[in-house]
């Protein structure tokens, strides 16, 4: 009989139990070891499903037979000005592309010092032309806005909607002076997904501006907040891209009609992890799920199609630059992808995040992440631990895990949704 080890060590919590529960399905045939046991007794076919800090890359790298939840090479997707980048050649190339229309304008934004502002925004003249067309302008909804997002940090930090150069100069100035510590370089070659929570963001000194959609579609069902969508992503080997058809709706606290103020971050920004340290936090009101939310079934399908078409294209355009994602036959990983739908019912992708934060979507509707790593491990089980002695019982069990995984890629012949 077939004996493999998985090697699981996530530091949520929340995330360590799933994937202990979805490997136990698997039992005797996988063996569930914690990151901190005894790693002596270990077979000859292995899996690491651990936080990316602490995966043995050399080992990774050199055996067919190691397996790695996640890819070593891929700032060129999670890394927000890379992606950005990546998207602005492949759109050059493919001027018919889904992308063109789907992605907000993005610039790359680099600033050493606010002293320095005037030659940084030189390099995005349409920013600064924006800028200056909102002058005599007084409807907020006419007006040219825009976000700042440090191509690094997630969970919110660092972003700002702005639509003046005196704002713009006054939230750079701020952020600058928020950390008297010494400034950290940036390697440049660091993959691991980001900054931690918390870490200060005036160290980051490459930011993307976008457009800011100021017309986002607002439910009266849901008390017209903005809200953004929630895409679960599965790239597994070299490489097959898979859509979790259950997505999640997250929602701001405070209505979008009462954003006057672009400072009302409770209005303007819909991140999960902003709200539940506030009092008047209620999850069953934060998150909803996608195909619950109160617009006919057409007009969901229509949004669910963008989004697989735009997630096909992104990955054809960050896998076709070697240097910034490189994909190994032995690895797999689950991305978050965030959307935003204007009021006219376009997906309009706004990023990606590597080991999302899956904590966020809460207690009640636990069962959709659940779904998701049980997908996720039955496409591990079937396909890296258990290919040389999958029996029939598991490959059913496996496909009918993965029922409601859309592939959406594959690199083999560039086939997309």
């Amino acid at each position: 009989m077939c004996s493999r080890t998985v090697i699981i060590g996530m530091d949520e919590p929340y995330v360590q139990g799933i994937l202990q529960r979805a490997f136990g399905k698997y039992s005797p045939l996988i063996k569930v070891q914690a990151a901190d046991d005894n790693a002596n007794d270990l077979s000859d076919l292995l899996m690491h499903w651990r936080e990316y800090e602490t995966i043995d890359w050399t080992s990774v790298h050199r055996s067919s037979t190691i397996f790695s939840n996640a890819y070593c090479f891929r700032k060129g997707l999670i890394r927000k000005a890379q992606m950005a980048f990546n998207i602005k050649m492949y759109t050059a190339k493919h001027p018919t592309s889904i992308l063109c229309t789907h992605v907000p304008e993005t610039w790359i934004f680099e600033l050493d010092d606010v002293e320095y502002l005037d030659e940084a925004l030189m390099e995005c003249f349409e920013v600064e032309q924006g800028m200056q067309a909102n002058t005599g302008v007084s409807d907020s909804r006419l007006r040219q806005q825009f976000i700042l997002k440090p191509s690094l940090t997630a969970r919110g930090a660092g972003i700002y909607v702005f639509d003046t150069r005196e704002r713009l100069q006054e939230l750079l100035e701020n952020e600058f002076a928020s950390d008297d510590e010494d400034d950290e370089d940036d390697d440049g070659d660091d993959d691991s997904g980001g900054l931690a929570q918390g870490q200060a963001v005036s160290q980051i000194r490459e930011w993307v501006i976008q457009r800011y959609i100021n017309r986002p579609l607002l439910l009266p069902a849901h008390q017209n907040r903005k809200f953004h969508i929630r895409v679960y992503v599965l790239a597994f080997g070299d490489l097959s891209i898979y859509v979790y058809r259950h997505m999640l709706a997250l929602f701001a606290p405070r209505p979008y009609a009462e954003a006057t103020n672009l400072d009302d971050q409770t209005a303007h920004l819909t991140n999960t992890c902003l709200q539940t340290h506030s009092s008047t936090f209620v999850e069953s009101s934060a998150v909803s799920l996608f195909w619950s939310l109160d617009l006919p079934k057409p007009k969901l399908d229509r949004i669910f199609d963008q989004i697989c078409q735009i997630l096909g294209e992104t990955f054809a355009a960050v896998s076709s630059e070697s240097t910034s994602f490189q994909t190994w036959a032995n690895c797999m990983e689950q991305f978050g992808f965030d959307f935003l739908v204007d009021e006219e019912c376009n997906a309009m992708l706004l990023e990606a995040n590597a080991y999302p934060d899956f904590k966020q979507t809460g207690e009640e509707l636990k069962f959709v992440v659940e779904g998701f790593m049980e997908a996720s491990v039955a496409m591990a089980a079937k396909e890296f631990l258990l290919r040389d002695c999958v029996t029939e019982d598991i490959e059913k069990s496996a496909d009918n895990a993965c029922r409601d995984l859309v592939e959406v890629f594959t690199h083999k012949n560039k086939r997309q949704w």
